[in-house]
């Protein structure tokens, strides 16, 4: 039996090249020498985490790079200027705030377990009594429960500030977008100024998708004098074209101009898609003993990337056309509003685009009308919004990428 059956021989073959530690579109950046631009945001992070009394909130849109600027930028600080210790967590929506800070309170050696206490509960006609069970062979007349309570207050922001003033420390806490409960995040906020109140080393770097700060700190006022908020737009064209050289770079794989041009086109400042888009080129050139990756690589790339996307941008688009006459046509619609250069886009902006792309005449009204097919009432399982009068924007910042890699022609997506 061939062991190349089950594409072992290929798999080897990437695995050797190390592409897949150059280009890691699933998962968050940690090392410097794999992180590409955004040196404005670094210097700036680096600058406030240095700052006494200061601390970080990160936010933007999902696929921005911020967990890769986060976790990189800690590397580079605990290396280079402070070598203090790093924790970090990422939230999810059963966490509490008293789940969040339990592996520096252990460090420090706090004890955050639960204990049980015995307590036995003695009748006495017209009164009860309850006394913690310290004693054994109980009377038959009392009863005995079990209570569960921790010796810690993890409930407390000020407790838990006391207790990790001292740790010289950076925490990047993960994914706060997921916390469920506005109290939760109102208790964060109040941590924060008391660490910076109380001068702590103990430095506080808050991520998450949101519009606004607030959405993520629950509106609290008083810590915006110790949180510096930064939000993350995406990448310009330059940083996202030194994501692809420096990369191909590392692996010695030579992608020509207009194959650059159009992954910096398809990747519309999302450093997730240049990695994914230059992760499946890669390995395609790997496989094929290729050096140079052309057009006819990026082009089966694409194929291969728009497997690889989040299924939720793939349900989206399958889901609405599904429900519509002449998909095709729907199809070519929303490549030409991907290829609006503006987060918000006028029907007359797509009537413009729809013309220079396939060269067909459709008239602003009709287009305007077919736009508005593709937005719902039910925002969530929408792929348009309605941002005005005659003026549309994408429901998910990312899906204008996602739909130039999935309705890829190399003949009518520009460079």
């Amino acid at each position: 039996m061939s062991s190349d059956l089950f594409g072992l021989d290929s798999v080897l073959k990437i695995k050797k090249s190390g592409v897949r530690n150059v280009f890691t579109p699933h998962t968050p950046i940690n090392r410097f020498d794999h992180f590409f631009g955004r040196e404005k945001d670094v210097k700036r992070m680096i600058s406030l985490i240095d700052s006494p009394g200061q601390h970080i909130l990160l936010y933007g849109d999902r696929g921005v790079g911020k967990t890769s600027l986060a976790k990189t930028t800690c590397s580079f600080i605990l290396n280079k200027i402070n070598k203090g210790l790093f924790f970090t967590k990422s939230c999810d929506s059963e966490d509490v705030f008293s789940s969040l800070f339990l592996e520096p309170l252990q460090h420090i050696g706090c004890d955050t377990s639960i204990q049980s206490i015995t307590k036995s509960l003695k009748q006495t006609g017209d009164a009860s009594l309850n006394v913690v069970a310290a004693k054994a062979g109980l009377q038959s007349e009392r009863q005995s429960s079990t209570v569960f309570k921790n010796p810690a207050n993890l409930n407390s922001p000020f407790w838990i500030a006391n207790q990790l003033k001292g740790l010289d420390c950076i925490f990047l806490l993960d994914e706060v977008d997921t916390l469920v409960n506005v109290e939760d995040k109102h208790k964060l906020a109040e941590l924060i100024k008391a660490l910076s109140d109380l001068d702590s080393s103990f430095k506080i770097i808050l991520v998450g998708i949101a519009k606004t700060a607030s959405d993520l700190t629950a509106g609290h006022q008083s810590v915006q004098r110790c949180l510096k908020e930064i939000r993350l737009e995406r990448m310009d064209d330059e940083d996202i074209r030194k994501i692809i050289l420096n990369g191909m770079r590392q692996i010695e794989k030579r992608p020509i101009d207009d194959v650059v041009d159009k992954i910096v086109n398809i990747s519309s400042g999302f450093p997730h898609f240049a990695h994914l888009i230059c992760l499946k080129c890669a390995e395609i050139a790997i496989e094929t003993n290729k050096t140079h990756i052309e057009s006819e690589i990026l082009d089966r790339a694409l194929d291969y990337a728009a497997t690889d996307s989040e299924g939720t941008l793939t349900e989206s688009v399958d889901a609405i056309l599904r429900t519509i006459n002449k998909p095709q046509d729907y199809k070519l619609l929303l490549l030409a509003a991907a290829n609006c250069q503006k987060r918000d886009f006028r029907s007359s902006e797509v009537t413009s685009k729809f013309k220079k792309l396939f060269n067909i005449d459709i008239t602003s009204a009709k287009l305007s009308k077919r736009l508005s097919k593709l937005t719902n009432e039910d925002v969530s399982n929408s792929i348009l919004i309605k941002t005005g009068r005659g003026c549309f924007s994408f429901q998910d910042p990312r899906m204008p990428s996602f739909i130039k890699i999935s309705f890829n022609n190399s003949r009518i997506i520009p460079a």
